[in-house]
């Protein structure tokens, strides 16, 4: 079960407020003082005063006895949130990326229905920023948060409080503990592999990949040297790639010793456009010497002819589900995790073969 912020037990009529504690008088105490008395971190306080389990009994009577010593010995449970604020936070990877746009775009209208003003933010895939736009949603006060999580340390913490809801992909630290909703990109990565090797028979397959330590993209790669394991396919992976130059770069040095035909997964639009580009420096041939797969939809491919062979998780229903879920945790938080998992859509176009277009070959070779 979800755990909701608070304490077992009261303390004679104070409050716990944000970083202070609230004593029954009025006079406000930070926590940071509590801390510096008894000699802990902040954290440690909070633990205390939120009757968290595995705090040493010397540290609890350390805390409680600061707490008295400096006058908020009253109630320090962290009162009840009495009025929603209207506001949502949500916490994207990479503006950049045009799945995350369109998802968060397709975010922005469901959640009109649920608050009148989302606060969004780019953490730039990094655990370290998007530790500081918690605080700064904390601070705010959010009614629930919508994260494509990178890992902050206090995202665990964060999710016991505020009602939280997982997409697109996980962390250690909060799978099982708060709500998700994930498309399933074992299933569309086994099919765009097994595409490759049976339909259209190519006997050597190129992963090119982001950043595997997301598990989005880690399950990606297990699927792919599933197909290729069952199959027995010659394989080669490129990955930890995160810009289109450094996908061209490094498919251009692999693609040179390989003898076409052969395949290529690629598990974002930037690895496409780096896999396109390694191939008409090459003079490879899409799909007769490269056959091309990817995830998501690739921008810019209008004017060219391309029709790539793509699997799109479908934002709308991506974020009605999101949407779902955190309107029912708001309203009920002592709902169990839940877990949903959408399907993708895949659409087979001109980069395997399956749709030939005469543009597209003219304007690749």
């Amino acid at each position: 079960m979800v755990m909701r912020a608070g304490v077992r037990g009261r303390r004679r009529g104070g409050a716990v407020e944000g970083s202070h504690v609230t004593a029954a008088g009025g006079r406000t105490v930070r926590l940071a003082d509590i801390a510096t008395r008894a000699g802990v971190s902040v954290k440690t306080v909070s633990r205390v005063i939120n009757a968290e389990p595995h705090v040493a009994a010397a540290t609890r009577q350390a805390v409680e006895a600061a707490i008295e010593e400096l006058g908020a010995g009253g109630d320090t449970r962290p009162r009840g949130r009495k009025r929603r604020t209207g506001v949502v936070g949500l916490i994207f990877p990479d503006v950049r990326n045009d799945y995350f746009a369109a998802v968060s775009r397709a975010l922005q209208e469901r959640l009109a229905t649920v608050s009148p003003t989302l606060v969004s933010s780019d953490s730039d895939d990094d655990l370290h920023i998007e530790e500081e736009i918690l605080q700064a949603f904390r601070r705010l006060e959010v009614d629930g948060l919508v994260i494509f999580p990178t890992g902050a340390p206090s995202l665990p913490e964060f999710a016991r409080q505020i009602p939280t809801v997982v997409v697109d992909r996980t962390v250690p630290s909060v799978r099982g503990l708060v709500d998700h909703v994930l498309p399933d990109s074992r299933r569309a990565a086994e099919s765009l592999t097994l595409h490759m090797v049976e339909q259209h028979h190519v006997q050597r397959v190129c992963l090119v990949a982001g950043n595997l330590g997301v598990s989005t993209l880690r399950n990606r790669h297990t699927a792919f040297h599933r197909v290729v394991g069952r199959t027995g396919t010659e394989n080669h992976v490129l990955a930890g790639l995160t810009t289109a130059e450094e996908a061209e770069t490094a498919a251009y040095a692999l693609f040179r010793t390989l003898e076409p035909p052969f395949g290529v997964l690629a598990t974002n639009s930037l690895m496409f456009w780096g896999v396109l580009s390694a191939a008409v420096r090459l003079g490879l041939k899409i799909p007769s010497d490269i056959v091309l797969t990817t995830f998501d939809q690739i921008p810019g491919v209008g004017t060219t002819g391309i029709v790539p062979t793509n699997a799109v998780a479908p934002a709308t229903t991506l974020a009605a589900r999101v949407v779902q879920l955190l309107t029912e945790r708001i309203n009920n938080p002592g709902l169990p995790p839940r877990l949903l998992e959408i399907d993708y859509d895949i659409a087979y176009g001109t980069t395997c073969g399956c749709i030939p277009l005469d543009a597209a070959r003219n304007v690749l070779g």
